[in-house]
């Protein structure tokens, strides 16, 4: 792949992913904290007046929290295009997101801190279905996982070089393994049920639960094709490197998974807002036996998951940024 191509491509991708981040931004993010209606701020019972009084310092800070965020998206950018630095696309992207997803949950469990001190106490409705892992992860596909991250390593232990860079495709592997825990925890967890609509709540849930786990899969499968395309890159057979579409085909293919998992990112925060508007929130209540929680994710195994999880891609960064190979 030539040099003006590789700056094709990267060009292209900020190309896309900055509408993407403006969309959510404007449909998604900016009113998150009043998706349940005005008695609730991100799905907390708040008291009737809240958004007149201290609610709106909260709201203030929920937008500057989000300005600041997108501001530093925004400056990082235009650092990449003043200086022509293209290469640092995928640091770019990928440090926002690191930067992002912290910064939401650190709101979050603020606001839960705060807010939802003493959740009213309301009775609750047992689920007697049982939900068996088969049901919401395909084996088959998390086995074909699996073997393509076997075959990238087969294919750079052969043929990268000697003076390779062996953290980039670690990273990857990790990210793209170690989501099956986090399936398995999504499963394995569930919000409580009321007494009230029962039924609706619990159709509701599953098919969050659904939702979450399609964009895990996504996700993924993204990491999956970027690490598959480093090693046909580097360590594939000579006759791979002499295709010259063959670049292209990857990243064709990792746009349209990760385009396709932005589609289930946005389907899942639509249903929050229009189905879940209707019904009670989880944290906006406890029951006798178990302490509200913010969000179905909020499981112990989910929690313990992604701090391994997440800690891992951090240390694998960190690692990369004491070596000095993160902005080579």
């Amino acid at each position: 792949m030539s040099v003006p191509s590789v700056v094709g491509v990267y060009i292209f991708t900020i190309c896309l992913i900055v509408p993407v981040l403006v969309y959510a931004l404007v449909k998604h993010l900016w009113n998150q904290p009043l998706q349940n209606g005005p008695g609730y701020f991100y799905g907390i019972e708040v008291p009737a007046g809240f958004y007149e009084g201290r609610g709106r310092s909260w709201l203030k800070g929920y937008h500057a929290m989000l300005a600041a965020l997108y501001l530093a998206c925004a400056v990082a950018l235009g650092a990449i295009v003043a200086t022509r630095r293209w290469e640092m696309t995928p640091l770019w992207a990928g440090g926002f997101a690191l930067l992002f997803v912290p910064s939401m949950f650190a709101f979050q469990a603020w606001t839960r801190h705060k807010l939802g001190v003493d959740p009213p106490v309301r009775p609750v409705a047992l689920a007697l279905a049982s939900r068996r892992l088969g049901d919401y992860i395909s084996w088959p596909a998390e086995a074909l996982v699996v073997a393509l991250v076997g075959l990238s390593w087969w294919l750079l232990l052969r043929h990268a070089g000697a003076h390779f860079d062996w953290l980039t495709p670690l990273l990857w592997s990790w990210v793209a393994l170690g989501f099956l825990p986090g399936k398995i925890a999504t499963v394995r967890a569930s919000w409580p049920l009321p007494t009230e609509r029962t039924e609706e709540h619990y159709r509701y849930q599953d098919a969050m639960r659904r939702n979450s786990i399609r964009v895990m899969n996504l996700y993924s499968w993204s990491t999956v094709v970027i690490l598959f395309g480093i090693a046909l890159g580097h360590g594939g057979w000579s006759a791979a490197r002499r295709i010259p579409w063959l670049p292209w085909s990857v990243m064709g293919v990792f746009l349209a998974v990760w385009g396709t998992m932005m589609v289930a990112v946005f389907r899942g925060e639509r249903m929050a807002a229009t189905v879940g508007r209707d019904l009670i929130p989880a944290g906006s209540w406890r029951t006798p036996f178990r302490r509200a929680t913010l969000m179905m994710s909020n499981s112990r195994p989910y929690l313990i998951w992604f701090a391994i999880w997440f800690g891992g891609i951090l240390a694998f960064l960190g690692y990369a940024l004491w070596q000095g190979q993160l902005f080579k």
